[in-house]
């Protein structure tokens, strides 16, 4: 009777068990299907092509829908037994749960950045070959596809123009900044001929090396030309909206501390992108130590140097001389290939274990926008992930700054963080991130920005350890991109929390950095638009930094950086205080401790 009660009491636990973890993979995949069924650009972007034909809703009436449907999920995650989950599990019960309680909690901002979808630096006008280049061009069904997203173009305008129609009436406008440059943006777009259109391009090169046949290529243009030609109507319908309507009524502070709730609104947004529970006091107070840290560092390389003047001199120098510049962009191009295939990639080994072996491309901007951004590739390596770099200006590009821009886009940057992800045996919605739209914050599914972009940062810091920097002027070129970030802390609250000017930011920023006023100008407008992003560089690197130094200090002989490195990748993004955690539970194993759930 007692072994029978035994096996009874066992088969009920293996039971309830199997419910649980069963009940959370099944939350996870149907989470992630709604997702792209929701946001059908990013499933695109994901590689999955079910819904190449549909755009996204911005319609008021959408944000009630999806908050309701994310407290559905959310509901049922709550209702999951966690005591029965295994201590990896639990970790993934902790993440999805942080992923929808954070949308849940910006929803209450939804009428504030959300309504306000366009802006000079993100949306289809700023680069539509980004939206053409996520789509396959092979089949007859790809060209449909497209044709029917572009014919959808129009109703997505006219939601946005709702939106920002609430936005006038709310008073929660942008400042004039961040709309200024879209008519200016918008008519590059504006052709008399649809053939000449960016949106035209798959119709020429693509369909006559596609499955197609010849007979029904003819009717594809046409269908094409007809689609782009009310596009391009919808865009200028835009253009005039908000010249004539918008901009009269963007909002006259520089942050957003003007709006009611203004602060609130802030600290949410800082919340958001950092995913820690920090003032902006303290983030302001940090970036100026980092500031006079690192002030410290570049006085160190220029005594090393033979350099006797200041900082900003130091740089107006580099920006003078020739030996630090060169005039084509096919050199440019090489260069930064040698960079890093042949020397980034040969010393992975040495800081990292089990490499992902998914594609890399370095290509040309298609258009000009900053120094290079990463594109994430897919999973299966269909599409590689694509470093762009600005090759419109080639003889304003300091070599300096080559190598530390290189190491944070690819390896061991983005690239590599973002191929372990896609690597790593992850639930869909945390291997892939949707890195736009980034004015919908905090109304947003989090994309952990401190852990992305921190990374981004610490790889520029690995350069260091791996000896890619050649000699002091590159560090210094190092030096320079990690001050931008660390002035970037002081800036952001400064607008948003301190009521600083846009002049007096500016002036921060050109007392500081290596960085011309037209360009400084251009990043404190960024600041402006998206609260808060800004801060997330330097906060996930310090935070990187901090976690490796309590490793080794805690493990001792016993610390291993590659393993320390896995552990940080391995787990995809995630929030900050879960990678505390994470690392935390890994150091108490190295030490013979036994592993308690995380949450």
């Amino acid at each position: 009777m007692v072994m029978l009660l035994w096996l009874v009491h066992l088969l009920y636990f293996i039971n309830v068990q199997g419910s649980a973890i069963s009940n959370l993979r099944t939350i996870e995949r149907e989470f992630w299907d709604w997702r792209l069924r929701d946001a059908p650009e990013f499933a695109s972007v994901a590689g999955v092509n079910k819904y190449n034909d549909r755009l996204t809703s911005f319609s008021l009436a959408s944000f009630q829908n999806r908050h309701n449907k994310v407290e559905e999920f959310l509901t049922r995650v709550k209702a999951i037994d966690t005591s029965t989950l295994t201590p990896h599990e639990h970790i993934d019960y902790v993440i999805l749960k942080d992923h929808l309680q954070t949308y849940i909690d910006g929803y209450s901002w939804r009428l504030y950045e959300p309504i306000n979808p366009i802006n000079f630096l993100e949306g289809l006008h700023t680069n539509p070959q980004h939206f053409l280049d996520t789509m396959p061009y092979i089949s007859r069904g790809d060209f449909e596809n497209l044709i029917e997203r572009l014919e959808k173009i129009p109703r997505q305008l006219s939601e946005y123009v709702d939106l920002m129609r609430e936005a006038i009436r709310l008073n929660h406008t942008q400042n004039k900044v961040s709309v200024e440059p879209v008519s200016g943006q918008i008519d590059k777009l504006l052709v008399d001929d649809p053939s000449h259109s960016v949106f035209y391009k798959p119709f020429t090169h693509h369909l006559d090396h596609s499955h197609v046949p010849h007979s029904e290529r003819y009717r594809l243009r046409e269908r094409a030309k007809h689609a782009i030609t009310i596009v391009l109507k919808a865009f200028k319908s835009l253009k005039n909206f908000i010249i004539n309507e918008y901009m009269h009524a963007t909002r006259r502070s520089w942050g957003v501390q003007d709006w009611d709730h203004g602060t609130k609104n802030y600290e949410a947004c800082l919340r958001w992108h950092l995913s820690l529970d920090v003032t902006p006091r303290e983030v302001h107070d940090l970036g100026l130590r980092e500031v006079q840290r690192i002030r410290g560092e570049m006085t160190q390389a220029m005594g090393r140097l033979g350099y006797s003047g200041s900082i900003p001199d130091f740089f107006g120098m580099i920006r003078k001389d020739p030996r630090f510049h060169v005039n084509s962009a096919e050199t440019l191009l090489r260069r930064y290939d040698d960079i890093i295939y042949k020397k980034a990639f040969p010393k992975m080994k040495t800081l990292f274990k089990d490499i992902p072996d998914l594609p890399l491309k370095v290509e040309r901007m298609p258009f000009n926008g900053p120094g290079g951004e990463y594109l994430a590739g897919t999973a299966d390596g269909s599409r590689p992930g694509v470093f762009y770099v600005n090759l419109q200006h080639p003889e304003d590009t300091a070599t300096i700054d080559m190598v530390a821009l290189s190491l944070h886009e690819t390896v061991p940057g983005h690239h590599l963080q973002s191929i372990y992800a896609l690597s790593t045996d992850l639930p869909s919605y945390r291997k892939f991130q949707e890195d736009d739209n980034y004015y919908q914050t905090p109304l947003k599914f989090p994309l952990y920005t401190a852990y992305l972009e921190g990374w981004g940062l610490y790889a520029e810091y690995l350069g260091e350890e791996l000896g890619l920097y050649s000699d002091d002027y590159e560090l210094m070129g190092r030096y320079s991109s990690e001050m931008f970030r660390a002035c970037r802390l002081v800036v952001d609250t400064g607008l948003h929390y301190f009521d600083w000017t846009q002049e007096r930011a500016i002036e921060y920023m050109l007392n500081n950095t290596a960085y011309s006023r037209n360009d400084l100008t251009t990043e404190v407008n960024r600041y402006m638009t998206w609260p808060g992003q800004a801060c997330a560089y330097k906060v996930g690197e310090l935070k990187l930094k901090e976690l490796r130094q309590k490793a080794s200090t805690q493990l001792g002989s016993r610390f291993d950086v590659k393993e320390f490195h896995s552990i940080v990748l391995n787990n995809g993004p995630v929030p900050l205080r879960v990678l505390e955690q994470l690392i935390d539970a890994w150091i108490h194993k190295g030490q013979g401790h036994s592993i308690q759930p995380i949450g």
